[in-house]
């Protein structure tokens, strides 16, 4: 009984995630961005990876709620990559690539890149491309806490 208990709650929080994840980008579509932010920030302080996300996208562009913070976009980025969920490591890489938030280190943003470059996604191609990441040689010096980004 209590392992069910105890599954139950779980498969509750996880599903709260999607909905609350969903809601907040339906709140962007309809251009209330204070309700969408506040509800992604919530989301992403509960242990949401897609929310991690979307509030380091907010600090990285900065927009009118938001001033432009990189330290705590890549804070958020990190949180969603320790969790596995790799399109947060595009950012990363983008961030590490720039010099955005991180010294500028062109092997570790290959690091980050290369899984999500290779199944096809754009960002990290992009990231890849323009800043020529085969031609660094990659960066295994470096973890945060006791992560370290899948090869």
């Amino acid at each position: 009984m209590r392992f069910l208990v105890i599954l139950l709650l779980i498969f509750n929080s996880l599903f709260a995630f999607d909905i609350n994840y969903k809601y907040a980008l339906e709140l962007m579509n309809k251009k209330e961005y204070k309700k969408a932010y506040n509800l992604f920030l919530e989301d992403a302080n509960n242990g949401n990876p897609k929310s991690q996300v979307m509030i380091g996208r907010f600090f990285l562009q900065g927009n009118k709620l938001i001033e432009k913070d990189y330290i705590k976009a890549k804070y958020y980025f990190e949180l969603a990559s320790k969790q596995k969920y790799t399109k947060a490591d595009c950012f990363l890489a983008y961030m590490y690539a720039n010099g955005k938030g991180a010294m500028t280190n062109f092997g570790r943003a290959a690091v980050f890149a290369k899984k999500e470059k290779e199944a096809g996604n754009k960002l990290c191609i992009k990231v890849w491309n323009d800043f020529n990441l085969d031609n660094y040689p990659k960066d295994n010096s470096w973890k945060f806490g006791y992560y370290k980004p899948i090869d």
